[in-house]
């Protein structure tokens, strides 16, 4: 009998492990989604077709890859959904995600959606008499302007799933995570700065570069930034649907522009930084036609983007000048001792205290990063010789 128990024993351990490795290797499944996983590291996405999936794939998988050279490589998985229709976004209860087994999760608009979506706002304004010539340009939305929507989304889409995993790796369990509130960086205990450092960092977003750049004359004295609370900026159809902002029956909706579509405006307000801000229209184009109107920021807007880039540009030269490991003792001070970042910052192994020469060295390291505009740029019309 002992020796027969001594023959079964190597296999009931086989069969236990395969039924464990098994139970882990089933797909999670949610009405009327289909299930992706094994696409990103620690994320599993849902939508009707792999096709939806894939222009968030590679932007997701490395900043899933920069996250762990910071923080390591025990991230909380989290789960990202893509609605094509009302019904999917309808069928979502974020409560029910996180009961199985997800940390975090984030939700997309596809761009089938977000078409219904321009019809049904559109037929509560003007009514279901759409001139057909209007109804078939929304429905043929050019291709180019589809990819760099797609484009947008999914550095928003990094960027946020650097916030979502921030926010649950650096607070306590207690902590319960809300999806509307993924963006905002109050929610992580880390200086706002940081947080905004780090999502930059994640998701290869440089536009608040090229924006303060553009205003350097109006930013804020770095030594303030490093105690600043991030802009407040309030909510707004253009926030929501560019996906930086806005929330929906308890989970975080994101459009597809990802930010403002086409060119930043210049500042045309006072107040927030030093001085007095630049006012005017947007600059001519090189070659002599005027540029397309553009929507004024608000000085809130304005505040916010000089905040980004110089919590971006601040993070960026001290992994430059001190790398990685230097960073990661950074997050570790601030997460571990509850501190300011002030006081790791100050320390004579790294930056020391005289901010003149510091924010002086920063300007001139900021004006030298040749900042590549994401923009596609428009061919040059060839003029036939007769």
């Amino acid at each position: 009998m002992l020796r027969t128990i001594r023959l079964l024993l190597p296999v009931l351990i086989l069969l236990t492990a395969f039924g464990a490795n098994f139970a882990n290797a089933q797909t999670v499944s949610f009405k009327n989604f289909n299930s992706f996983q094994d696409i990103v590291p620690g994320v599993d996405f849902f939508a009707s077709n792999r096709q939806l999936v894939a222009p968030y794939e590679a932007a997701s998988t490395e900043a899933v890859a920069k996250l762990k050279t910071l923080l390591g490589d025990d991230l909380p998985k989290g789960a990202v959904f893509i609605c094509s229709t009302l019904a999917q976004k309808d069928s979502l209860y974020e409560p029910v995600v996180i009961r199985r087994g997800y940390s975090w999760v984030i939700i997309a608009d596809a761009p089938e959606f977000r078409m219904q979506e321009q019809l049904e706002r559109l037929k509560a304004q003007i009514g279901d008499n759409i001139p057909p010539e209007i109804l078939q340009r929304i429905k043929d939305m050019p291709r180019d302007m589809a990819a760099g929507m797609d484009q947008q989304a999914a550095g928003t889409m990094a960027k946020n799933i650097a916030f979502a995993v921030l926010q649950i790796m650096m607070n306590d369990e207690n902590f319960q995570f809300r999806a509307s509130r993924v963006d905002d960086v109050a929610k992580s205990p880390l200086q706002d700065w940081l947080d905004i450092g780090i999502g930059a960092y994640a998701s290869g977003d440089r536009e608040a570069l090229r924006y303060l750049q553009e205003n350097i004359d109006m930013a804020f004295p770095f030594e303030d930034v490093l105690f600043m609370a991030r802009p407040y900026v309030a909510q707004s159809n253009t926030a929501s649907n560019g996906g930086g902002g806005g929330g929906q029956g308890g989970v975080f909706i994101m459009g597809g522009a990802g930010g403002d579509m086409g060119q930043m405006p210049k500042m045309n307000s006072g107040g927030g930084g030093q001085g007095q801000r630049q006012g005017g229209a947007p600059k001519s184009k090189p070659d002599g036609g005027g540029a397309p109107q553009q929507r004024t920021l608000s000085k809130d807007e304005q505040d916010r983007r000089l905040f980004d880039g110089q919590a971006i540009v601040f993070f960026d030269y001290i992994m430059e000048k001190f790398g990685i490991e230097k960073v990661r003792e950074l997050i570790a001070y601030v997460n571990e001792t509850k501190d300011e970042s002030y006081f790791f910052v100050t320390r004579p192994d790294v930056l020391g205290r005289e901010f003149s020469k510091i924010e002086a060295d920063l300007n001139a390291w900021l004006m030298k990063q040749s900042i590549p505009d994401p923009k596609p740029k428009q061919k040059p019309k060839i003029q036939q010789v007769q």
